[in-house]
């Protein structure tokens, strides 16, 4: 593993772009999509593993999106260690997350389809799943206070691709809020299709639409590649307001910077939302017990026994390791300023939290 991790640490600085960062504004909502490519990294066919869920996990953390379409999710598979993907993205992100699992077709003896995670300050009232033609394809839908989100990855086939969106649209009839739709469309208003002419005639594009998001040197800074939206349908005028939007093609995290070529075969699409009457909800983990940093020393803050305590870079990395600990504090001077992620347990009740060190 460590051998591995050396090897892709060396990928990462080959792969060095300029610094990014994506601070979210006071007040806002972040709606994200992004295509996970069964976190494989951004090969073909790629590799399964652990580091590579995390490390896709902690761009979602960086981040701090509130709401997230990810498609490419298995759940259950035998061939893949019988893993729930989503849950697996949702716990490594360092956020407090509620996963829905829209399953879409049955594959390796488990499921195999899209889902979303929404922020656990984000109440969610009710969901529902929408099979859509074609192969292993499905649309979740999440009814909160204010607005509906639609996570969904339309099939490749024209005709299917073009009754899925029928379908989807479908939905507004019943709803009576605003609607965000988002996901991977397999599909681009670049291309002027009837697919894409019906979620036109419904939605409004407020994701960023300056180049590709597929990752290949076919589409590279070509809008042919454009797939992955976020939609907006209105609803009685209700004041929501488009702060800032991005393809995110590099980001820099816990102080390096990674290119997102080589985290999957899509780069996340971010649109940050103000919402009338709501603000920006808390990402960081909520817990009874309570980890800060002060003058170098990680302090876990607890009246009950602290059995072990891990601290890790955004990207899965192990930084800092203790079991049974004789005192509450563990020193992280030696470690560079940025964000880690901090798993203690406490009683036998683990819960993860995210620090910055500065």
């Amino acid at each position: 593993m460590k051998k591995y991790f050396l090897l892709l640490s060396l990928m990462l600085v080959s792969a060095v772009v300029s610094a990014q960062t994506y601070p979210k504004p006071e007040g806002v909502i972040r709606f994200m999509t992004y295509n996970s490519h069964y976190c494989k990294g951004g090969s073909d066919p790629g590799q399964i593993s652990e580091l590579n869920t995390r490390l896709f996990a902690s761009v979602i953390g960086a981040l701090e999106a509130d709401v997230v379409s990810i498609q490419e999710l298995d759940s259950a598979t035998t061939s893949r260690g019988n893993r729930d993907l989503l849950g697996q993205i949702a716990r490594f992100s360092g956020l407090s997350y509620t996963p829905i699992f829209g399953k879409a077709g049955e594959w390796g003896g488990g499921y195999i389809g899209c889902g979303a995670l929404v922020s656990k300050d984000i109440p969610v009232k009710k969901v529902k799943i929408i099979p859509l033609p074609g192969e292993a394809r499905s649309a979740v839908r999440v009814d909160m206070d204010k607005f509906t989100f639609i996570s969904t990855h339309s099939d490749l086939d024209d005709n299917n691709r073009l009754t899925g969106a029928i379908m989807v649209c479908d939905e507004l009839d019943y709803i009576r809020k605003p609607v965000f739709l988002a996901g991977d469309l397999n599909d681009s208003h670049t291309w002027k299709s009837q697919v894409f002419n019906t979620y036109l005639e419904n939605f409004e594009i407020v994701s960023d639409i300056s180049g590709s998001t597929m990752i290949s040197p076919k589409y590279e800074n070509n809008t042919q590649g454009l797939i992955d939206y976020v939609l907006f349908h209105d609803y009685k005028n209700s004041g929501f307001e488009v702060v800032d939007t991005h393809i995110v093609r590099s980001l820099e995290i816990n102080g390096n910077v990674y290119d997102m070529k080589i985290v999957s075969d899509h780069y996340p699409v971010f649109v940050d939302i103000r919402i009338p009457g709501m603000g920006s909800v808390e990402s960081a983990v909520s817990s009874e017990n309570n980890c800060y940093v002060s003058n170098g020393n990680l302090v876990v803050s607890t009246q009950g026994n602290l059995e072990d305590v891990t601290v890790y870079t955004l990207a899965g990395q192990v930084c800092a390791q203790v079991s049974n600990p004789s005192s509450n504090q563990l020193d992280l001077s030696d470690l560079s300023k940025g964000c880690y992620l901090v798993r203690f347990t406490i009683d036998g009740a683990t819960s993860v939290q995210k620090v910055v060190l500065n």
